[in-house]
């Protein structure tokens, strides 16, 4: 396996899929917008983030102080675990592509139901399990030690597929997970990078262009996946 391998066939997935990363995008962003809006108004600090913002105009000495002193603040750190536990209930809409890559490779039609996969039955909880331990334990890793939190990423990059695909249970999908990214690091860990750098590309095309390139990243991971993975895929 090279790194050309892994990127060209991931650009494959994904120029093939325009139309289910734009629905992705505009779904997954519009109602990560939404939770944290409602919890920045339930905890109180809507309108003081507000002030601090418009304080950066003008003195931003101030602003910075200010911002030091939300983030700081209880309510604001009971903000950031409750949005932690909110996006747990959209996590799953990551996974539907791997379903969509799935049926690509066979050939098969997809309709824009395949994204919702992640939320069928029994899979919908253990996803929401592994992405509420997942993020609380990177909240407390960038919180206190924050190269921690780039290592987390990098071993977990494959817990999503191992729960998806197969039966396993999540302490043994992430023992799994982190023993094959760091047996291939040399692979793994470039593409970690190019699939965040394209990414967040799309912020250059005036934010638009954003919605086509945020999902590339689960392209990424299915591509190894399959390659570093011999199961039977659903």
């Amino acid at each position: 396996i090279t790194l050309d391998e892994v990127i060209n066939q991931s650009f494959k997935y994904w120029k093939a899929t325009l139309k289910f990363q734009l629905i992705f995008s505009v779904l997954y962003l519009s109602i990560a917008y939404i939770l944290s809006s409602f919890l920045l108004k339930y905890f109180g600090i809507n309108e003081e983030l507000n002030n601090i913002i418009a304080l950066g105009f003008k003195d931003f000495e101030m602003f910075i102080k200010k911002f030091e002193i939300l983030i700081s603040s209880n309510n604001y750190k009971i903000y950031e675990i409750s949005l932690i536990a909110s996006m747990s209930l959209i996590y799953p809409l990551n996974i539907g592509f791997f379903r969509v890559y799935t049926l690509f490779d066979e050939k098969k039609y997809i309709s824009t139901n395949e994204i919702f996969d992640g939320f069928k039955g029994s899979t919908f909880f253990k996803l929401l399990g592994y992405f509420l331990f997942w993020g609380t334990f990177n909240y407390f890793l960038k919180k206190y030690f924050f190269p921690a939190s780039f290592l987390w990423v990098f071993l977990t990059v494959f817990v999503g597929p191992l729960l998806y695909f197969t039966p396993m249970r999540m302490l043994e999908a992430i023992n799994i997970s982190a023993k094959v990214a760091w047996a291939n690091w040399k692979i793994v860990l470039p593409c970690a990078i190019i699939a965040f750098l394209f990414s967040y590309s799309g912020f250059i095309l005036f934010f638009v262009g954003f919605l086509f390139t945020y999902p590339f990243w689960n392209a990424i991971i299915y591509t190894l996946f399959k390659r570093f993975f011999s199961i039977k895929f659903v």
